[in-house]
């Protein structure tokens, strides 16, 4: 199954959106500096940033939420919600690893790959 239509089995609409390049590093929107990397091989998120929802949880009186967007031919998921980021997974959820606030991954056909958005201290569904 393709990266695209596992987006499509849960219901999210791939969008197009500008693309960028600051120093090596694709910009979602408009440029944003990341101070942290996070993640190897994430992009970084323009504030602004809106994507189609995929999971959301609620954290105190606010949600996080789990975002897609589609950049060139890849979809990239990332988190959106008051104090938020996203974790990575590579080995199918066993451990984690926290990506930030402003970082996207890119959704793979990997079944190990998963990734979450998170807010103090709870997580949307991995995806």
């Amino acid at each position: 199954m393709g990266v695209e239509s596992i987006v499509r089995a849960v219901g999210i609409l791939a969008m197009g959106v500008a693309v960028g390049v600051q120093v090596g590093a694709v910009v979602l929107g408009s440029p944003a500096v990341a101070t942290d990397p996070g993640c190897a091989g994430s992009v970084v998120v323009a504030p602004q940033q809106r994507g189609t929802v995929g999971r959301t949880v609620e954290v105190g009186r606010s949600a996080v939420t789990l975002e897609f967007v589609k950049v060139g031919g890849g979809i990239y998921g990332f988190a959106r919600g008051d104090q938020a980021w996203l974790d990575r997974s590579d080995n199918g959820g066993a451990s984690w690893e926290r990506c930030g606030a402003d970082r996207a991954v890119l959704v793979t056909d990997d079944p190990m790959r998963a990734i979450r958005a998170c807010g103090q201290d709870k997580c949307t569904e991995p995806f």
